[in-house]
């Protein structure tokens, strides 16, 4: 059986049993789809990294908005060259199907999403508590996502629903403390939180139909679907917040309040 085949889902009805195991080397082995969406997600994120790095330092003042916005897409872009050049996959043969595994996403989740968030609290001025406790729920998130990619069936699914239980916590989180009663980031912030929201449940709804999951969906579709929406939930977002980012001396206003409350 061509590795090609089994790398496009075809194959997935098979026994990993049934045939030898075939020799796979990435990225000759990867279809060329596949090839192409990981290219775009690198363009588009170095691209992007570029914009953001210029409009932080053609100000007359830098702001941390900036710089992290600048942070994700660049680190984002290197995630996306890695996986297009071979490196940060796994072919995974110990599950019921051979499964092709880009743990790449994750280490670039496990720092590009705390940043999000972090964008986040700066436009509504969260206090500190609020702000590690979205960032620690985040990260336990993604690991849970990412032992589950490399472990099998029934434990993974295991990992899938305690990665589900923090970014329930997550989403809560952003919902009940950043959409603050002053109005701190105002219309802004909502569009921003829900635009995240909204991105991020594809992550847990494509993993558990790709390949780290049942692999039902094809590692084509996968990767498009992955590759779109990151970039809607880190360039979208980026422009998105900078676009609307206050006026300098905002920053001299207090923090948000009903986020105080939490402490």
């Amino acid at each position: 059986m061509a590795p090609f085949q089994i790398l496009n889902g075809t194959a997935a009805a098979a026994p990993a049993a049934a045939a030898a195991t075939p020799d796979v080397s990435f990225p000759a082995d990867y279809p060329n789809s596949v090839r192409h969406f990981l290219l775009i997600g690198f363009l588009g994120m170095f691209i992007g990294a570029i914009v953001f790095f210029y409009l932080g330092v053609s100000r007359k003042t830098n702001t941390v908005t900036h710089v992290l916005t600048f942070f994700i897409a660049a680190v984002a872009a290197i995630a996306y060259y890695a996986m297009w050049s071979g490196l940060g996959v796994e072919f995974k043969t110990t599950d019921s199907t051979p499964r092709v595994i880009f743990w790449a996403r994750y280490v670039d989740w496990a720092i590009t999403t705390p940043l999000i968030l972090v964008d986040l609290a700066l436009l509504s001025k969260t206090d500190t508590p609020t702000i590690i406790s979205l960032v620690g729920n985040d990260l336990l998130m993604v690991l849970c996502g990412l032992i589950g990619a490399l472990t099998v069936a029934p434990y993974k699914y295991c990992w899938w629903v305690a990665g589900l239980a923090f970014f329930i916590v997550v989403v809560t989180t952003l919902i009940q403390r950043l959409n603050n009663a002053e109005g701190y980031g105002g219309d802004a912030l909502k569009g921003l939180s829900w635009l995240t929201i909204i991105a991020w449940i594809v992550y847990p709804v494509v993993w558990i139909v790709g390949s780290e999951g049942s692999g039902a969906l094809g590692l084509s579709q996968e990767v498009g679907i992955i590759t779109l929406t990151d970039m809607v939930a880190k360039l979208g977002f980026g422009f998105y917040l900078l676009a609307n980012l206050e006026t300098p001396g905002s920053d001299e206003e207090p923090l948000n309040s009903s986020s105080q409350q939490y402490v």
